[in-house]
């Protein structure tokens, strides 16, 4: 995995335990990370058009996962956490 900081790491540690508990956010992340640059570029678009007009405290948190997740290669990141969480039990 590429060098990456502490907190950046602590928050996708937290989005890869989500994905054992909660099998819709293990396929969102999925998903995502399977998409080229372009489709990403492209859902990121549609997700800032979607959470612009809300301003709930659960609309901001997904927005927040959705930004984190689409950004770099984080989606790849959390199923590599994920893959090492799940094999070490």
């Amino acid at each position: 995995m590429e060098e990456i900081s502490e907190a950046l790491r602590e928050e996708l540690k937290i989005i890869a335990e989500a994905c054992i508990n909660d099998e819709r956010i293990l396929e969102i992340v999925t998903s995502i990370s399977k998409m080229s640059e372009l489709e990403r570029d492209n859902f990121k678009s549609k997700i800032t058009s979607y959470f612009m007009k809300r301003n709930s405290k659960e609309d901001m948190e997904a927005y927040k996962f959705y930004k984190l997740i689409l950004e770099n290669s984080n989606a790849h990141k959390v199923i590599e956490l994920y893959s090492k969480i799940v094999n070490s039990k």
